[in-house]
C-alpha cells in the first residue's frame, strides 16, 4: 500500500466515522422468464427494498437513511421506488405503458445509518437472491457500485 493509498483510506475512514452512514448501490438485468404481470414485477422490487432494509436494520442499522430503486423496462416505461422509514410503505412512481414485462435494468441503492458498507453489501445481496428465488426471476449484475466507486466518487 502506498502512503497515497493510506491517506486515501485514512480519509474515507475520516468521512465515515462523521457521517456514520453504511452505502450499497448496484445495476442488474433482471429476467422474468416468459413475462410476469407489471404489478407482480413491482411487487418484486418492493419487497426486495423492504426486506434489505429490514436486514440492515436486524444487523446493526439503527435508521434508514434512504432505500431507493429506480427499474426501467424494454418499452421504455419506468417505475421509481422510494423507502425513508421502516414503517412507512415504499414510495412507488408508476410510468409504465406494459401490462407484462419479461426483463428490465434495476438500480438500487441502500443508505442506513449505524453499520458500514460490507455490511449493508452484504445484506442486500442476501436479499436479492432470497427475493428474486421467491418470484422465479433471475438477475445479472451489471455493476456493483461497492468496490471501485465508494472512493472514488468522493475524490474524483
Amino acid at each position: 500500500m502506498t502512503e497515497l493509498d493510506e491517506d486515501d483510506e485514512l480519509h474515507l475512514e475520516m468521512h465515515r466515522a462523521v457521517d456514520e452512514l453504511g452505502k450499497f448501490s448496484l445495476h442488474m438485468k433482471v429476467d422474468f422468464g416468459k413475462g410476469t404481470s407489471a404489478d407482480e414485477a413491482v411487487s418484486f422490487v418492493e419487497e426486495l427494498l423492504i426486506k434489505a432494509t429490514d436486514a440492515c436494520l436486524h444487523h446493526g442499522a439503527d435508521l434508514v437513511g434512504h432505500v431507493k430503486a429506480f427499474m426501467m423496462v424494454e418499452d421504455g416505461s419506468t417505475v421509481g421506488f422510494s423507502l425513508i422509514h421502516q414503517k412507512m410503505k415504499v414510495n412507488v412512481t408508476r410510468q409504465l405503458n406494459t401490462k407484462t414485462i419479461e426483463r428490465a435494468e434495476v438500480i438500487v441503492h441502500v443508505i442506513v445509518h449505524g453499520i458500514w458498507d460490507p455490511e449493508v453489501r452484504e445484506q442486500t445481496l442476501e436479499t436479492l437472491g432470497t427475493v428474486a428465488k421467491k418470484y422465479q426471476a433471475k438477475f445479472e449484475i451489471i455493476k456493483d457500485f461497492f468496490e471501485e466507486e465508494k472512493s472514488a466518487a468522493h475524490h474524483g
